[in-house]
């Protein structure tokens, strides 16, 4: 049986590329009125906001590995141009490549450090000689300007580039036992208490306290309506109101407050946990988990129809309840269903 696509892949791209980032935060947008057409003024009056790292669909990044790829396109640029190259490094490399293999055994670590350090030193004479050759007039220098700043850097680097075809990836530490690093950047979404995404935001690594006035900024343009309190974890810290939106983080209750504010607090935090599913559903559903989409503008496209994504399918959950109850009562009243949801 041939599997059927609705579209080309490449037509995809293009289509996004075409409408760009406000035409997706448009479908965002109208995925968020397919749920709440029927609701209340106070529906969104109280929000939880939450942030995740969305990682970027690159491998794990070493510095051998990155050495390796400027070898490869630095000498695919010198036969694409036709430029002379003084030595080429073919079986030297292959001897290189053989003995950076199982590098964990104690007996191969120092010829494995040993063949990193001749490959750096590989990569450096390719890129002076190509830089050499090309001389004034090309296009290549922002390339080249890579190259020399991946080999430059070292261990303790600031704002070190992970990936020669994605430079702009963060590497990014939440504290997590199993995943020590990830490599991408960070998202930050904000749930109502009804369970629909009201926002969707991508950047870089920035601290999360910061990024709440843009995103309540986000969420009165595309919803119209303003939130009055915004519960985050303790990663939101600092600013107690922004723009007459309240903002609530977990902290130890004052001596003041009576039983029932404490209690009321608790609930709020108790309910703060449900966007921890909401993000996994994301992840695991929505493809949050691994971006495919280029540069910093795919980083935002991709959140956005994922976020989109989960309210659509909560639209329609909604609206396969809805005609299940219709199904139950007819036969009550001796209707037929027969031609009854055909167009």
């Amino acid at each position: 049986m041939q599997e059927f696509t609705p579209s080309a892949s490449s037509e995809q791209v293009h289509f996004r590329k075409r409408i760009g980032e406000a035409g997706i935060e448009l479908i965002f947008q109208e995925s968020i009125r397919a749920n709440n057409e029927n609701d209340e003024d106070h529906h969104h009056d109280t929000a939880f906001i939450d942030s995740t790292v969305q990682e970027k669909n690159i491998t794990y990044p070493t510095d051998a590995k990155l050495h390796k790829k400027i070898v490869k396109k630095v000498l695919g640029l010198v036969k694409k141009l036709g430029l002379p190259l003084r030595q080429s490094y073919t079986f030297v490399l292959k001897d290189i490549y053989r003995e950076q293999r199982f590098r964990n055994h104690p007996k191969n670590r120092k010829k494995a450090l040993r063949a990193d350090r001749r490959l750096r030193t590989i990569a450096g004479r390719l890129v002076r000689e190509l830089k050499r050759n090309l001389k004034e007039n090309h296009d290549y220098d922002k390339l080249l300007e890579l190259f020399e700043t991946i080999l430059s850097q070292r261990r303790n680097s600031r704002k070190k580039i992970y990936s020669i075809h994605e430079p702009e990836v963060q590497c990014i530490s939440k504290g997590k036992e199993h995943k020590k690093y990830e490599f991408g950047n960070k998202v930050s979404v904000i749930r109502s208490v009804t369970g629909l995404i009201l926002g969707a935001m991508s950047f870089r690594n920035e601290y999360d306290g910061y990024t709440i006035e843009s995103f309540l900024e986000q969420v009165e343009r595309l919803t119209g309506r303003k939130i009055k309190v915004l519960a985050g974890d303790r990663g939101y810290r600092g600013k107690k109101e922004i723009n007459g939106t309240r903002i609530i983080n977990p902290d130890a209750p004052k001596k003041s407050d009576s039983r029932y504010k404490r209690s009321k607090k608790h609930k709020l935090f108790y309910k703060r946990a449900g966007i921890e599913p909401t993000i996994g559903h994301l992840k695991s559903d929505y493809r949050l988990v691994s971006n495919f989409y280029k540069g910093v503008l795919g980083d935002t496209v991709n959140v956005l129809l994922a976020a989109a994504a989960y309210n659509f399918k909560r639209a329609m959950k909604a609206l396969w309840c809805m005609i299940q109850k219709i199904c139950e009562i007819l036969p009550l009243n001796n209707i037929s269903q027969n031609g009854l949801f055909k167009g």
